[in-house]
C-alpha cells in the first residue's frame, strides 16, 4: 500500500482512500451481480501495470482474459485490412475492455479490437474461466436479468454509433470533446479543461476524419468561443452537455451502487510489472 495511506484507509488529509476496484464494483452491481459473485470476481486477478503506449492486447490475440481498467487511460482500435483504423473507445478506471471477440475457424476465441495505454495505467485481468465459473454459480433469475441487463448494454451501443454514424464531422467531435470534458476533464475558470491530451490524429481516428479536417473544425470552434486554449491543452468552454449521445451503460455510468459497500470488495493488492 503507497506509503501516503495509513492502515486504517486513510489518506494523510484523514480523507477515505478511494479502493481501485471501486469503479469496477459499482458497474459490476449496476449489472445486477449479487454480492457473493462480486466478491468471487474480484477475489482473483491479475494486476498489471502498462507504460505508455505499451499494447495491452492485438485483434486476433487469445481471448482468454477480459481486461477491466483500475487506473489511467486505455486506447480501443478497431482495425480493418485496407482501412484506416477508429479510435472507438477510451476507456477509464471501472471501463472493461476485451470484452468483444469472435471465433476462429479452429474454434478458439480470439480478440475482435486492439487496445494500447494511452496513459501508463494499471488493469486488472480476469481469466474467461474464472468468470464463467462464477456465472455457472448463480441462479436462473439472476443470470436472467444479467441477460438483459447485457442486451440493453449491447442495444445501447448499436444504437449510440448508428446515431453518431449518422452525424456530420462536426457534430461528432463536438459529442467527443463533450464525452472527454464529462469523463475526464477538470474544472477550469472558462471551463473544463480536457484530459488526457490527444493528438488531432486520434481525434481524427475518434469521428472517422482526416487530421486536416480535425484542424479545421477545432480552429473554428475556437474562433466561435467554444474552445480555449491552455498551453498544449483545449479547455471547452462552459459547462458540458448531457446526453448528446445515448450512454453506453457498463462504461458510462457509475452503476447504481455507491463504491462504498466495503462487503463485496477485496483488501487492496499490489501490481505487477508488465
Amino acid at each position: 500500500m503507497d506509503a501516503a495511506f495509513n492502515s486504517r484507509g486513510r489518506n494523510m488529509n484523514g480523507s477515505a482512500m478511494e479502493h481501485p476496484t471501486d469503479k469496477l464494483l459499482a458497474r459490476l452491481v449496476g449489472l445486477g451481480l449479487p454480492r457473493a459473485a462480486i466478491t468471487a470476481l474480484l477475489d482473483r486477478y491479475t494486476p498489471v501495470r502498462y507504460p505508455k503506449g505499451a499494447p495491452l492486447f492485438a485483434k486476433g490475440s487469445p481471448a482468454d482474459v477480459v481486461f477491466a481498467v483500475l487506473s489511467g487511460v486505455v486506447k480501443v482500435h478497431s482495425t480493418c485490412l485496407g482501412s484506416d483504423r477508429i479510435l472507438t473507445e477510451l476507456a477509464g478506471p471501472g471501463d472493461i475492455v476485451g470484452y468483444a471477440d469472435f471465433f476462429e475457424e479452429t474454434g478458439a476465441r480470439s480478440q475482435l479490437f486492439e487496445a494500447e495505454a494511452l496513459t501508463g495505467c494499471t488493469v486488472a485481468l480476469f481469466t474467461r474461466h474464472h468468470i464463467a465459473e462464477v456465472l455457472k454459480s448463480l441462479d436462473g433469475e439472476t443470470l436472467l436479468r444479467l441477460a438483459e441487463a447485457i442486451n440493453s448494454l449491447w442495444s445501447s451501443v448499436a444504437y449510440r454509433y448508428a446515431t453518431f454514424l449518422g452525424m456530420s464531422l462536426r457534430q461528432r467531435l463536438e459529442v467527443v470533446l463533450n464525452e472527454l470534458a464529462l469523463r475526464f476533464g477538470v474544472p477550469d475558470a472558462r471551463g473544463v479543461l480536457l484530459t488526457p491530451e490527444l493528438a488531432q490524429e486520434e481525434l481524427a481516428e475518434m469521428i472517422g476524419s482526416s487530421r486536416p479536417m480535425v484542424s479545421k473544425l477545432l480552429m473554428e470552434m475556437t474562433e466561435q468561443g467554444l474552445l480555449a486554449r491552455d498551453g498544449r491543452r483545449r479547455i471547452l468552454v462552459g459547462a458540458p452537455k448531457a446526453n448528446l449521445l445515448p450512454p453506453i451503460p457498463m462504461f458510462r455510468s457509475a452503476g447504481t451502487a455507491a463504491p462504498a459497500d466495503r462487503a463485496a470488495r477485496p483488501p487492496a493488492r499490489g501490481t505487477a510489472a508488465a
